[in-house]
């Protein structure tokens, strides 16, 4: 991640774990744009996003021109900063860019409420295994040399989680019905990806990694908990044990070792390509 100082041209207000959150943070890093990110606890952010310039909902990036308040326009936004031939988007408007575009706003649509409603789906009813399983992140997070999120303090997060909860459940409609619906979504993405990736290829589309990777990769995180992701994620073991069977199972198919794999050699691969310092 580029060096977080008070001095650097964007600031980035995230929900740490929150995987679209990851997926803007994944291409700013990559491009090497340097930004001071600004982390809060769910429902703790939504005042700060309003602040910064977005809406109720993060990321936002903000610079001085002005904020940038959706994922897939912080990735078009970071590939200004990398060569032509490494855009996530590729140039021109043929077939190639066209189908990365179309991949793109599909898992961003589909895949990513539908991981992020099943993993809660999961994780909430424990109380205090949730609490335990978000808390330690933080921490985690922190001894990794991150700023940890703002307002965070093991005694107030604690006694402001159940509050958290009840909202989460209800403003994302986390219960069974929904939770089957979402695993309907999710299990059509990963066929889709499936399909693409049998024959071997290393990318979803053409020969080099694209904004349709990075997407199904970050927003496919919570349901596979990977190793190298930037936000310190539950270890498998840890997990309940109905989302430990579900990551067990979607690991083995080529879908998620691609996820793997990315996340192993190009998120672990931060910045590098970017043409500002």
């Amino acid at each position: 991640m580029p060096a977080p100082g008070a001095d650097a041209p964007f600031r980035l207000v995230t929900i740490p774990f929150s995987h679209y959150c990851e997926k803007a943070r994944w291409a700013l890093d990559r491009a090497g744009v340097p930004y001071r990110e600004e982390a809060y606890l769910p429902l703790a952010h939504a005042l700060p996003a309003l602040r910064a310039g977005g809406r109720r909902s993060v990321p936002v990036l903000v610079s001085r021109a002005g904020a940038i308040c959706d994922s897939t326009d912080i990735v078009r936004h970071a590939d200004a900063f990398v060569p032509a031939e490494h855009a996530l988007f590729p140039g021109g408007s043929g077939a190639l860019r066209a189908e990365v575009e179309a991949l793109e706003e599909r898992f961003d649509r589909d895949l990513g409420p539908a991981t992020r409603r099943v993993a809660y789906f999961h994780l909430l009813p424990d109380e205090d295994g949730a609490f335990a399983l978000m808390s330690r992140s933080f921490q985690e997070r922190a001894a990794a040399g991150a700023a940890p999120p703002r307002w965070f303090g093991r005694g107030a997060f604690r006694a402001y989680f159940p509050v958290a909860r009840a909202v989460m459940r209800r403003a994302m409609r986390i219960d069974a019905a929904a939770a089957e619906r979402s695993m309907g979504k999710l299990r059509a993405a990963f066929d889709l990806a499936n399909e693409r990736l049998r024959d071997g290829r290393p990318f979803l589309v053409g020969e080099r990694f694209s904004a349709a990777d990075l997407t199904f990769a970050a927003l496919a995180a919570p349901v596979l908990a990977p190793e190298h992701h930037p936000t310190p994620l539950p270890p498998l073991a840890e997990l309940p044990a109905g989302l430990r069977r579900l990551v067990e199972a979607l690991r083995d198919e080529p879908a998620g070792a691609f996820v793997l794999r990315l996340y192993r050699d190009h998120r672990r691969q931060q910045a590098g390509l970017g043409a500002a310092a």
